[in-house]
């Protein structure tokens, strides 16, 4: 087929649907195709090549027909067209050709020019809005030549262009989303040298002082990790080893310090951070850039050459260093085990104190089950393991098996601990092991004692059916882990792929076992009391939610000033008056318009913006309760939003429905689930740098494993692999820790449902409840196979104002209006128990009953009505005059 042709085909194909269907300058109109694909390439194949409509008047009066018979039909069903190359190409055709010409025609539309606004819905990233302005420009310079000159001159220039276009498109993709598609990561890759940086004293000093320990130690590098021992990445004050030397107190970190020079790489979401906050003499490289030199490759270039490279394997993940050992040998470089660290031994002075919390017992009400018969199921999994010892280093785990809790570390309600348990006995490594054991409760719900709990005596020793309670200490800890492994009765002890390469290398290698624990994954499936109490808990959190929500709404209406910090603290209170309230279970996040684009969007005080009704206002907090935890995000437009804005919203709820309606069967890995849920937003070409779901600990961290619902590379800790740009080789032959997406999916594990869009320069969007996985109700016996879904637990209405009805399924509609149905029964008499109208009021409003609605365009208005009018009928009159004039 010729290029001319295809531009004919194609190009009568786009002025299809811009007349009736896709595109308008009826200033903020979108329509909707609701032909099945079938009809659409039946109709586009007689109007583009038998010549029924060989001029494009004539192509509209077909339009007029096809318009009662198809969209007449009750049945139709709403699909979306990609756009071909060739399409997008005869767009750039058409607005080259009319940038030429179109001063001389532009006065004629001028009026509906200025007040049109064009919405493309695509699977394809959006077209630039000044290539479907061309677009319109095109149209009315095709006209003016069909008057003017032969039709064969015109198609000649339009080929010529047409060329030229397409390979534009090839080249740009048709689209320009920017870097990482959808969040704001700076584009460099690297700073070496900045005109300005902090001049920190205290670090400056504290790095020199580690770099004098060099020659003692015979090394020419060290690595510094931001880990604790547990492997943790929020760590508390006195484990921020890299900040004391670098000033660097972001959570995605890893420094190497020479001789002569330091290195620092994180991630794109604190590459800015870092540089504000990392001391002068410091170079920055931002994980995942284009020119991003590795940790070893800089250790190369920098450390010289058959150079020994220190690092304390204490605060590094097993198999990082393996790798790192592995591809330093490459090089002729030598990985060396510094013990005491290097900056633990320097930094004496104003460091905070190891945190050492109260431990309280979680009363069986709320944990469901004892201690000892989570420990039989563990040591049942060990059996058929093979496994002789299990050693655990995961807080949460430790927390989970034995039904305590704490506040040593912010938003995660566990005590420092190590376990080890073996299958007649265990013991648990506790901070002042010997005071907590006899120390009173500080939890009114709490009922006994550590000791009484444990059955141990005050010096936490004991013979059966008990806990050993041991002091809590690193060097100890891995002592016994050494004698455990040189018994002969002994033939297997199991880590997890989260433990520290001290850990991992005090076993032999014949006798270690690598994996997935037992403790998370029992952890996760939560028992029967756990969701009772998950539900319970997200309810009345949701309940307390809504009442905020209404006042905010309430108030910001009247004129009362609210700003993006006051709506957080005003959530930590309200959940407050909650008795079963301990913390909230995380950090809230927050913004209004720009400010809501931040996928960390932490609020402060001094810099905090005020709500106002001409944008959106996101909120993710969430509660840390006895019986559960809660994760709710809302996005809320209290005035009139943009049809963007509500095109946005809808298609991340129709995402967030699809993951609430999503049935599969068991087996099924979080990657696989989440690629089906994605699609409304992939439609129109654009993408979320975070997972759907993470997992919720029961009255525990917010974010737990072994699963996550998530085809991304991205997630909530950084947006890229933590691992990226370490190891300088190939990737094929190196470690890696699992991926918690490849884990199935299994019953009774709770999640976040939290898909989102972000903007750059304009508004973030997110919506999220918690839900419960659960069998499948199936009405049929056809297949032997068990399958899982999802149960939604949170209860607060979604935003009415930001829906777009027409973009959404009959099924769709029918499950939000069965949802805001239970919305109102469950929450409406919490709230007329506390007789609180001004939430009744508006839960009343928001639980409304959506309808289906069948529109070919959306006209808000009579001016934009008569300016589609106008547009119809001036094509009419060009195609009877320009039949005159031949």
């Amino acid at each position: 087929m010729t290029g001319c042709k295809i531009l004919e085909r194609r190009f009568a194909y786009i002025l299809f649907d811009l007349i009736l269907f896709k595109y308008t300058f009826a200033g903020e109109v979108c329509t909707y195709t609701y032909m099945d694909t079938n009809t659409r390439e039946r109709f586009a194949h007689r109007y583009c090549t038998t010549g029924c409509c060989g001029s494009y008047g004539g192509f509209i009066c077909c339009v007029r027909d096809t318009y009662y018979k198809y969209f007449k039909d009750e049945k139709r069903q709403p699909v979306d067209i990609s756009l071909s190359i060739e399409a997008r190409a005869a767009i750039v055709t058409g607005s080259i050709v009319g940038l030429l010409v179109f001063i001389g025609i532009g006065v004629v539309l001028y009026i509906e020019y200025t007040r049109g606004i064009i919405c493309v819905k695509r699977k394809q990233a959006p077209l630039k809005d000044t290539s479907m302005t061309y677009l319109f420009w095109f149209l009315v310079v095709k006209w003016f030549c069909m008057i003017i000159v032969t039709w064969k001159k015109v198609m000649m220039i339009e080929y010529v262009i047409f060329i030229a276009a397409l390979i534009y498109v090839k080249e740009t993709k048709g689209h320009d989303l920017g870097v990482d598609c959808v969040v704001a990561i700076p584009e460099q890759s690297f700073i070496l040298d900045r005109l300005s940086c902090p001049n920190n004293t205290a670090t400056q000093d504290r790095l020199q002082q580690v770099r004098a320990l060099f020659d003692f130690h015979n090394i020419n590098a060290y690595i510094i990790t931001i880990e604790d021992v547990h492997m943790q990445f929020t760590t508390s004050l006195h484990d921020r080893r890299l900040q004391a030397v670098s000033g660097f107190s972001g959570v995605i970190g890893l420094g190497v310090v020479t001789r002569s020079t330091a290195a620092l790489w994180t991630d794109g979401r604190t590459f800015i951070q870092a540089t504000e906050e990392v001391d002068c003499g410091w170079e920055i490289y931002r994980k995942g850039g284009p020119n991003t030199t590795s940790v070893t490759d800089w250790i190369k270039e920098h450390a010289g050459d058959n150079a020994a490279v220190g690092s304390n394997p204490n605060y590094m993940y097993s198999v990082w260093w393996k790798n790192f050992d592995f591809v330093l040998s490459k090089n002729n470089l030598t990985l060396k085990a510094i013990e005491p660290d290097l900056v633990d031994k320097i930094w004496t002075s104003d460091r905070p104190p190891q945190p050492s919390t109260d431990i309280n017992v979680l009363d069986i009400k709320y944990a469901g089950r004892k201690w000892e018969d989570k420990l039989r199921d563990v040591r049942k999994e060990m059996t058929q393991l093979g496994v002789d010892v299990l050693v655990t280093t995961g807080l949460d785990e430790i927390a989970w098996l034995y039904n305590i809790r704490a506040r040593d570390i912010e938003y995660e309600p566990y005590p420092y601990a190590f376990s080890i348990v073996q299958h007649q006995t265990t013991s648990i490594y506790i901070m002042d092991s010997k005071s907590k054991l006899s120390r009173p409760s500080s939890d009114p719900e709490s009922l006994v004692t550590l000791k009484e709990h444990l059955k141990t005596n005050n010096n936490g020793q004991c013979s059966r059916s008990c806990v050993q309670v041991k002091e809590y200490n690193h060097s100890s800890f891995v002592e016994d882990i050494v004698k455990l492994a040189g018994r002969k009765d002994i033939k297997k002890i199991m880590v997890s792929f989260s433990c520290n390469y001290k850990i991992y290398s005090s076993i032999p290698e014949e006798k270690l076992y690598q994996g997935i624990p037992p403790t998370l994954a029992h952890k996760a499936r939560k028992n029967d009391v756990e969701r009772m109490g998950m539900r319970h808990a997200v309810l009345e959190d949701s309940v307390k939610m809504v009442s905020l929500f209404a006042r905010m709404e309430k108030e910001i209406s009247e004129g009362i000033p609210w700003t993006v910090y006051k709506a957080t603290i005003e959530a930590i209170h309200t959940r407050r008056e909650l008795n079963l309230y301990r913390d909230e279970s995380f950090l809230a996040l927050a913004g209004s318009g720009i400010s809501t684009v931040p996928l960390l969007a932490y609020p402060v005080e001094n810099a905090s913006r005020h709500l106002a009704t001409s944008e959106s206002f996101l909120m993710d907090s969430g509660g840390q309760y006895l019986d559960g935890t809660s994760d709710l995000t809302r996005t809320f437009h209290y005035g009139i939003p943009s049809d963007h804005e509500k095109e946005i919203y809808t298609r991340v709820l129709m995402a967030h429905l699809n993951l609430a309606m999503h049935k599969f069967p068991v087996g099924r890995t979080g990657k696989e689930i989440d690629s089906a849920i994605r699609q409304p937003l992939w439609e129109i070409g654009v993408d979320y740098p975070h997972e759907t779901g993470h997992g919720i600990a029961h009255y525990g961290v917010v974010v737990e494993g072994p699963a996550r619902i998530s085809s991304s590379r991205a997630s909530y800790t950084s947006d890229i692999p933590l691992e990226t740009n370490f190891f300088g080789y190939d990737q094929t032959q190196l470690l890696h820790i699992p991926d918690p997406a490849d884990y199935p999916v299994e019953e009774n594990m709770c999640f976040s449902n939290e898909p989102g869009y972000y903007e750059v320069g304009k508004f973030g969007m997110r919506i999220e409840n918690v839900v419960i996985v659960k069998k499948m109700n199936r009405n049929n016996n056809f297949s032997k196979c068990d399958f899982l879904e999802f149960d939604t637990i949170t209860f607060v209405p979604y935003e009415p104002h930001l829906i777009k009805s027409s973009l959404l399924s009959d099924q769709q509609i029918k499950w939000i209006n069965n949802y805001h149905k239970e919305v109102w029964v469950k929450v409406s008499p919490y709230l007329k128990e506390e007789n609180d109208t001004v939430a009744l009021e508006w839960l009343n409003k928001r639980v409304q009953p959506l309808f289906t609605t069948y529109k070919v365009t959306e006209i808000e208005n009579t001016n934009n009505g008569c300016i589609l009018v106008t547009w119809m009928m001036f094509y009419l009159i060009l195609f009877f005059i320009s039949i005159l004039l031949k």
